[in-house]
């Protein structure tokens, strides 16, 4: 017996390919912490600091995380998953840029 997967709503992919794109973003967020955290210290210049570089890798893995579960399933877990992206890279850029 074959059962067929069960295929999420249109809000559900909405949400979760808004929350792909932010998962990518804070990825590269971190990612471009890292890099100018390195240059800095090259040119003994101030730089982002280790706080910032640690939360915004600590964000980037959370988001990743996150979006495989997103990704994975198709019941509950998926928009649970998805508005956990939403709002760890929410709370990420409010603390760290517009704040």
């Amino acid at each position: 017996m074959e059962v067929e997967a069960k295929r999420p709503s249109r809000t559900h992919g909405i949400l979760r390919a808004v929350s792909g794109v932010l998962a990518v973003g804070m990825v590269l967020l971190a990612l471009g912490n890292i890099g100018v955290q390195f240059y800095a210290n090259s040119r003994d210049l101030p730089g982002p600091g280790g706080l910032s570089v640690t939360a915004h890798v600590v964000a980037a893995l959370l988001v990743i995380t996150g979006q495989i579960v997103a990704d994975r399933y198709a019941d509950w877990r998926a928009p649970v998953a998805s508005l956990a992206v939403l709002l760890v890279s929410a709370a990420t850029l409010w603390t760290f840029w517009w704040a």
